[in-house]
């Protein structure tokens, strides 16, 4: 094969694959998106009164790939969709790591109106 085809095959196989991980980032961030979306809506809904940005983040970061996906699909559900996610939310929620990273983020207050709803 003549050097300069077997370059540009290169190129070409590299554009490809940049384009395969370009679309990969994307998937990913959309389904955080949208577990985010799920994660805020129970959260809402079984914890009101209470900030749920840093317990949402909290859930997200702990979050395992299956489970991230699963939240995501809960999103467009409404008021299901939270019913359907607040297991989901609160297995996560309870590991260690998620504890530790609620008890850091939550106010003192915020804490206190979770109590045993969201552990």
């Amino acid at each position: 094969m003549p050097v300069s085809l077997t370059k540009s095959l290169l190129v070409l196989t590299s554009l490809a694959l940049t384009g395969c991980v370009a679309g990969e980032t994307v998937m990913q961030e959309t389904t955080r998106s949208l577990a985010r979306t799920a994660v805020n809506g129970a959260a809402n809904h079984y914890l009101p009164g209470v900030n749920v940005s840093p317990y949402t983040d909290c859930v997200i970061n702990n979050a395992q790939t299956g489970e991230l996906m699963q939240l995501a699909q809960y999103a467009s559900a409404g008021t299901n969709g939270a019913t359907q996610a607040w297991p989901v939310v609160r297995s996560i929620a309870s590991r260690p790591e998620a504890t530790q990273c609620l008890m850091q983020s939550l106010t003192a207050t915020d804490l206190l109106k979770v109590g045993g709803a969201a552990l």
